[in-house]
């Protein structure tokens, strides 16, 4: 099996009704920081790195956002926590690069009370999936892989007559014909696993039970889990070491983590995961010396905070740039953000389609991206508007919860284009 040795070592060198729920709700009950606007306090780093806040504070008025309708999305988060939609909640809205709104919100393990703190680490599950994304379009940048390579070129399990048609652009567009879940131990016991490969390995010995690779769109963690497989083989290094180093590092990104591990300090400052929904929240998961997964899962299985992510959403903003070196090159940058696929996934952006690119959730109008980001299933946000220089970032505990789409119906109203500041006056 040929694995492109050659490039490896070259390269090592809807809703359009705003559901405010705003009336009489009272803003102090629920946010610990009562930072409602313009806190200005510094935004930690872990260990002994201390650094510059990567986004400073400033008056919301000054980059152009109305305190109103800061005060606006402050009192609908405060409005789902104490209707029990979430748990808590930690909310950071960043303007032309600098924190106009940085507050959290309601309790890290709802039994025991404790409050949620400012720069908790977040389980980001599906979050995880652009990151991987970026890292392969690293490598493709350098020639280590193609997007037409086949992956079989580097997995033997998917040198069969089922799978041996998907290529890597299928894993990066979810047209593999993957399907999201299957019979067999993968869905009933993950602790069976001992790495990436073999869970790549069950995928390609089951091959597509969807459609003809590339004939359309299903989102399966099984593309990126796939991935990360073979980005290791490719590359002849871990993946998650290949983040860490590459990403994480590189773009000062100091609490994220690929996998959490006995003797890190940050461990901590690690939510602890929560389902159950309206009313019936319980945690069923915190740290306790043991990871929810036991090794890395690219699909779903990293780590970090809003700040953190906000770091990796600029350098896409920036048009792959960090710091003034060039982390991905114009072309990439295009591959990621180009529509591909159409989705079901529902949105409040009003007028907005819904689509996927290579890794990434796009928010179109007639084939323009407006927005983009990414979710996370134990419900984490994250949206980017280039043409407003516009970041929100809303990471949640709450497995189950449904507060997206009012979320975004609401910042897409009163932040990304909003409208006049005397008809916010009007939604008191």
């Amino acid at each position: 099996m040929e694995l492109k040795i050659t490039r490896c070592l070259s390269a090592l060198v809807s809703v359009n009704c705003v559901v405010l729920t705003l009336a009489s709700v009272d803003a102090f009950g629920f946010c610990q920081t009562q930072a409602h606007v313009a806190e200005l306090t510094s935004i930690a780093t872990i260990g002994e790195k201390s650094q510059e806040p990567p986004f400073p504070h400033s008056p919301p008025e000054s980059e152009g956002v109305s305190s109103l309708a800061l005060n606006r999305l402050d009192e609908l988060v405060t409005g789902f926590v104490r209707a029990e939609e979430i748990v808590g909640a930690e909310l950071l809205v960043i303007k032309n690069r600098r924190t106009v709104m940085h507050a959290v919100y309601g309790l890290d393990a709802p039994k025991v009370g404790q409050p949620l703190a400012k720069n908790t680490i977040f389980s980001i599950r599906s979050m995880t999936k652009p990151l991987a994304g970026v890292m392969a379009q690293i490598l493709i940048d350098e020639g280590v892989l193609e997007l037409t390579d086949p992956v079989s070129t580097y997995l033997e399990s998917f040198d069969n007559e089922r799978s041996r048609e998907i290529t890597i652009e299928h894993l990066l567009t979810h047209r593999s014909g993957l399907p999201m879940k299957s019979a067999g131990r993968l869905w009933s016991d993950y602790s069976s696993y001992d790495q990436i490969g073999q869970v790549a390995d069950y995928w390609g010995e089951l091959g597509p039970q969807l459609f003809q690779p590339g004939e359309q769109y299903h989102y399966a963690d099984a593309n990126v889990d796939t991935l990360g497989a073979l980005i290791e083989r490719a590359a002849g290094e871990p993946a998650e070491e290949l983040i860490e180093g590459r990403l994480f590092r590189t773009l000062g990104m100091s609490d994220s983590m690929t996998l959490l591990r006995v003797g890190d300090p940050r461990l901590e400052r690690v939510a602890g995961k929560n389902a159950g929904g309206m009313g019936r929240w319980r945690q069923f998961w915190r740290w306790q010396g043991k990871p929810y997964f036991s090794f890395p899962m690219f699909a779903q299985g990293f780590y970090s905070t809003p700040v953190d992510y906000a770091r990796f959403m600029q350098m896409i903003l920036d048009g792959g740039t960090f710091n003034g070196n060039q982390i991905l090159s114009k072309a990439a940058i295009s591959r990621i953000l180009t529509p591909v696929s159409q989705t079901p996934m529902p949105t409040g952006f009003a007028g907005l389609s819904s689509s996927y690119g290579q890794l990434m959730h796009l928010y179109e109008k007639k084939g323009e991206v407006v927005a983009f980001g990414h979710s996370g299933s134990d419900a984490t946000y994250a949206w980017a508007w280039p043409d407003q220089d516009l970041m929100v970032l809303y990471f949640t505990q709450s497995r189950g919860s449904a507060t997206m789409s009012r979320m975004e119906a609401v910042i897409d109203s009163l932040l990304a284009r909003p409208i006049p500041v005397e008809k916010i006056e009007t939604l008191k």
